[in-house]
């Protein structure tokens, strides 16, 4: 008898089969473990929620109840940003189903597996994720009762997609707020002191300041402080819900400081470097001069 065994070409074709069904297997187990990450994100932004909506609830049973571990429902503020973030980062202990070194609870939704909270209006929360299988970005607004509209919580969704880049973040820019601010310049100039939907502190005007007081934590300005309803606040630290900003740089040539915003006169807006004089309704570019500012919307 005689015996046949295999040819080159018997057993080439084996391999690519073998080759084919293998990389079939795992592109379906790559599919599959990207749904399962984005599923969970999800959860964990419809568990914020959730827990928003339940602790803010209660505020509403008992006026003399703490939400979030630490707010009283009769403080007459709402809760801050870093109260939520570090209530769902520390206490919830929220699971980033991307990496667990990296918290959920995240100004940048273009971070995989993050969440974004933040103050849309007064005691009127944003809560936001991305997804990535989806490229859809979905936003609720959850208020409260420091909220002028106390409302059921609304979801709308809309196309979005996160530029892709290495390790677990992305080339997107996270929207400017007060706890990410950079000044508009890099000089000197008249600042005034706000929260984080840009209100001016209670009666506090404006300050003319050296160009390293607009940075956070700058040295000889991290532990300057003022009083806000009889407590220390310090609107240079970062992290802080108040925060000194730039209205009006100094005038290069004589280094002149002049500013608009007396007692409460100004709003600053984050998202875009602007500020509003009230009483004339202007709103301007921040960190130009009163001389060669213009009105954006005379």
């Amino acid at each position: 008898m005689k015996q046949r065994g295999f040819t080159l070409i018997e057993i080439l074709i084996a391999m690519l089969i073998i080759s084919i069904l293998s990389s079939i297997g795992v592109v379906s187990y790559n599919n599959y473990t990207s749904t399962v990450k984005d599923s969970a994100t999800k959860l964990n932004y419809n568990q914020i929620i959730k827990t928003m909506e339940s602790e803010f609830a209660k505020c509403k049973l008992d006026n003399n109840s703490k939400i979030f571990n630490s707010h009283k429902c009769n403080s007459s503020q709402n809760p801050s940003f870093n109260t939520l973030n570090n209530y769902f980062n520390n206490m919830q202990k929220l699971k980033n189903p991307y990496d667990n070194k990296q918290q959920v609870a995240q100004s940048n939704i273009c971070n995989k597996g993050s969440v974004s909270i933040t103050n849309k209006a007064t005691g009127s929360y944003e809560v936001k994720y991305a997804s990535i299988k989806k490229k859809e970005k979905y936003t609720s607004t959850v208020s409260s009762h420091w909220s002028s509209d106390y409302s059921q919580t609304n979801t709308t969704s809309v196309s979005f997609d996160c530029a892709s880049s290495s390790g677990s973040s992305s080339t997107a820019v996270a929207k400017q707020t007060i706890y990410n601010y950079k000044p508009p310049n890099n000089g000197p100039g008249a600042g005034i002191i706000v929260d984080e939907n840009g209100n001016m502190v209670p009666n506090s005007g404006a300050h003319a300041c050296g160009a390293n007081c607009f940075e956070a934590n700058s040295k000889g300005m991290k532990n300057w402080y003022t009083l806000v309803n009889g407590k220390k606040i310090y609107p240079n630290r970062s992290g802080s819900k108040y925060r000194f900003v730039m209205t009006e740089a100094a005038n290069p040539k004589t280094g002149n400081i002049a500013s608009s915003c007396g007692r409460n006169n100004c709003k600053y807006n984050f998202s875009n470097n602007t500020y509003t004089v009230l009483n004339s309704g202007v709103t301007y570019k921040a960190g130009e001069t009163t001389a060669n500012r213009k009105p954006i919307n005379p």
